[in-house]
């Protein structure tokens, strides 16, 4: 058992560190600098917050995560060795499985990739409407990729904290993801149409 959580530790250490910090804030962070990518803060006028701004809305970000682990790392519940176990290896197989969707989508992607948030959406000047991969089928892949690694992060660790992140996750994606389908709609017009009609919101098949 403490060798199955040692290596199941590793593996969403890693996984986590790469998929948020590598793959997406470090991505940000370049496509901000170039100017092709969203302020975390709202721009006003046509005046931009200044780079360091931004990195410190990071930094804060992060910090501000210590007391909320500290303060709701609680269990959800009291379980056996036995029931840990198994919602343990079924919480690894189903994080494991939206990671490797999440990356699908987010590779599928390519440089069109973009961080939107609450306030605005940012498209590239040669923005192209990706229709390939698992956007074939649904057209928000990575957002559900990464409410099932938060499903199998709450079946790993059931603490509250973790149920509040992927509480949070779902309403910040939902938003997110319409104010996206409304660019992209105004951008593309038919063959957004087109494509919209032929393809689910955010669960493959069924949503």
């Amino acid at each position: 058992m403490k060798t199955f959580d040692l290596i199941t530790n590793i593996i969403v250490i890693a996984s986590l560190v790469y998929l948020s910090f590598i793959l997406t804030l470090a991505d940000w962070l370049a496509a901000l600098w170039r100017g092709q990518a969203v302020s975390l803060l709202p721009e006003q006028r046509g005046w931009k917050w200044p780079f360091w701004t931004q990195i410190g809305m990071v930094v804060l970000g992060l910090l501000l995560c210590i007391p909320l682990f500290y303060f709701l790392g609680i269990p959800l519940v009291t379980l056996t060795a036995s029931e840990r176990l198994l919602l343990k290896i079924l919480g690894l197989v189903i994080y494991l499985a939206g990671c490797s969707f999440t990356l699908w989508a987010r590779r599928t992607l390519g440089k069109m990739w973009g961080i939107s948030t609450s306030q605005n959406v940012k498209l590239l000047d040669d923005h192209q409407l990706i229709q390939s991969g698992p956007y074939a089928y649904v057209r928000n892949p990575m957002y559900f990729g990464w409410w099932m690694a938060m499903l199998g992060l709450l079946l790993l660790y059931p603490t509250w904290v973790v149920l509040l992140m992927l509480v949070f996750s779902v309403i910040a994606f939902l938003g997110r993801a319409r104010r996206e389908e409304v660019a992209l709609a105004a951008r593309f017009g038919n063959t957004w149409t087109e494509y919209k009609r032929r393809t689910k919101f955010l669960i493959p098949f069924i949503y």
